[in-house]
């Protein structure tokens, strides 16, 4: 009898030990395997250049978490991020100050992240929905303002002009990259608006329960549209430092990142006990699907693999987060 007892408390402990951490030691496993193909994966110098690559994704999903853990949805991000970049672009080309082409395209996403939140936050329309309608008014603007998608190329003006702007994505202070700086300043904004404000306390009451939180006294439109107005702004900012990574911006430029944003969102409720959003999984989340993405290439394997396993890893994060609530 003590045994079996025994048998049932070790089972029930491994069963425990693989919800919450199994979805991770997975994802360990890939790389590892990447890495047993191909050493030169986690070399040093592709470590550092998979970990620059890594912010734009991370400052895009840190947005999303927060609207996420709000039991909402953003569909508009990489699309705000692209339109972003466009203006910063066409703003250097035109000859205005550098200030400008780094501040306009914030206040456009402060913008769209107001629109969003009077939107679904006052007005009552279903998240999944207005984003997606959000999603394609920016992105017919972006094809009015290109003349049809014309491309925005920063690369071959003198470099006198575009140096100030071009080092925020190619430029380094010491010897860190100075995108790596700003991954750092908005992880450490978001991570203490999540965790120590009263916004924080918040928005995770609202996530819990709607109606609890209402009776409890919060705000709870204000509170729910603050998370698209967040998530508005840290688009701008992703599609600003994308444009000045790669000195060339056009529209659809960034939609690759929407799933990828998605994906880090969800791999980082594996770091949760009870398969929740937070801010350090999300980090987690986009270093992993930014390393898989590389990995992939060094492979030989082109886009539709990635996607592929982005897509399975969402869905077995909402498999497990379900696991983890039922228990």
């Amino acid at each position: 009898m003590n045994h079996t007892m025994i048998s049932r408390t070790t089972t029930d402990r491994g069963l425990d030990f693989l919800r919450t951490y199994g979805a991770i030691i997975g994802m360990i496993a890939v790389l590892a395997i990447v890495y047993f193909l191909k050493p030169a994966f986690l070399s040093p110098a592709n470590v550092a250049n998979v970990i620059r690559q890594s912010t734009i994704l991370i400052i895009l999903a840190l947005g999303l978490t927060v609207v996420m853990s709000m039991r909402g949805v953003d569909l508009s991000i990489a699309q705000v991020a692209d339109a972003a970049g466009l203006i910063a672009a066409m703003m250097i080309i035109q000859g205005y100050p550098i200030w400008a082409a780094f501040l306009v395209p914030v206040i456009f996403g402060l913008a769209v992240g107001t629109a969003n939140a009077i939107l679904m936050a006052y007005i009552g329309i279903p998240a999944i929905i207005g984003s997606l309608g959000m999603m394609f008014i920016v992105r017919s603007g972006e094809l009015i303002l290109t003349n049809g998608a014309e491309p925005q190329i920063l690369f071959t003006l003198p470099r006198g002009v575009t140096k100030p702007f071009l080092f925020l994505g190619q430029g380094a202070v010491g010897p860190v990259a100075t995108l790596i700086l700003l991954a750092l300043a908005v992880l450490a904004v978001i991570f203490v608006l999540m965790r120590y404000t009263p916004f924080a306390r918040h928005a995770k009451a609202v996530g819990y329960n709607v109606r609890a939180a209402f009776l409890a006294g919060i705000d709870i439109r204000m509170v729910f549209g603050a998370g698209f107005v967040v998530a508005g702004i840290l688009s701008a900012v992703a599609g600003v430092a994308l444009v000045s990574r790669t000195g060339i911006a056009q529209p659809r430029g960034a939609e690759p990142y929407l799933l990828d944003a998605f994906a880090a969102v969800y791999l980082g409720t594996l770091a949760s006990r009870r398969g929740e959003t937070n801010v350090p999984g999300t980090v987690i989340g986009g270093l992993f699907i930014t390393f898989l993405g590389n990995g992939l290439t060094i492979l030989g394997l082109g886009a539709p693999y990635r996607f592929a396993l982005n897509g399975a890893f969402i869905l077995l994060a909402m498999a497990i987060g379900g696991l983890k609530r039922k228990n």
